[in-house]
């Protein structure tokens, strides 16, 4: 990615900020993005992942992801810049590099150069699903997994989402599910960057699929 312009694109932080700039390409740089998960799927940098919590750091890890141990962080709002001091206070050793607004990833839309996913809602995925036109990637537990799932869909733990999914062609459609949809665009983000992009994740969770009353598939007994 290149490096964005420096000056207005920044966002002050109790009287500290940094600009997203040509330092996050260095290979120890991880690019967090705090914002809400539309927000992110609408347009992120690319190489970077959403963090809906600050335990997502640890699956990052897990995952052989998390590159080094400076922290870059994309915040639009004073709670999710905030939580860019959580990191500090994560007890993983990492450090934080600094921040940014999103007006800087405005400049890179008119380049072309943001990533992209989708944020589906139930009925639409339930469309999808019936029609064989995408994977379903099930983060929850696998208790939760066995008593209602969507149909055909394949429980995969986060913390071992990379591994999984390794051999499957890049072209696979794609979407992530969680409970309550707090961290399938975690996991969605996960999966763009292992090199896929027909990524989608479900809105509102699963939860959101069971109140539309959509059909599931359970394990026998």
């Amino acid at each position: 990615m290149g490096a964005a312009p420096m000056g207005k694109n920044r966002l002050p932080i109790d009287g500290a900020c940094a600009p997203l700039a040509a330092e996050t390409q260095e290979s120890d740089m991880t690019v967090v993005d705090l914002r809400n998960a539309v927000a992110f799927a609408g347009g992120f940098i690319p190489g970077s992942f959403h963090l809906p919590d600050i335990e997502c750091l640890a699956l990052l890890r897990a995952n052989g992801l998390l590159a080094g141990r400076r922290i870059y962080g994309v915040a639009d709002e004073p709670e999710q810049i905030a939580r860019c001091g959580e990191i500090r206070a994560s007890g993983m050793e990492l450090e934080l590099g600094g921040w940014s607004s999103p007006k800087t990833m405005e400049l890179r839309a008119r380049r072309g150069t943001l990533g992209s996913i989708e944020a589906l809602a139930a009925d639409r995925l339930a469309v999808r699903v019936s029609a064989w036109k995408t994977l379903v990637i099930d983060t929850r537990g696998r208790a939760a997994f066995a008593n209602a799932r969507i149909p055909e869909s394949l429980c995969i733990p986060l913390d071992s989402l990379a591994g999984e999914l390794a051999g499957l062609p890049a072209e696979t459609a794609l979407c992530t599910v969680c409970e309550t949809g707090s961290r399938a665009s975690f996991a969605a983000s996960l999966i763009w960057n292992l090199g896929f992009r027909n990524v989608a994740f479900l809105r509102d969770g699963f939860a959101a699929y069971r109140e539309h009353r959509l059909p599931l598939a359970k394990s026998s007994s």
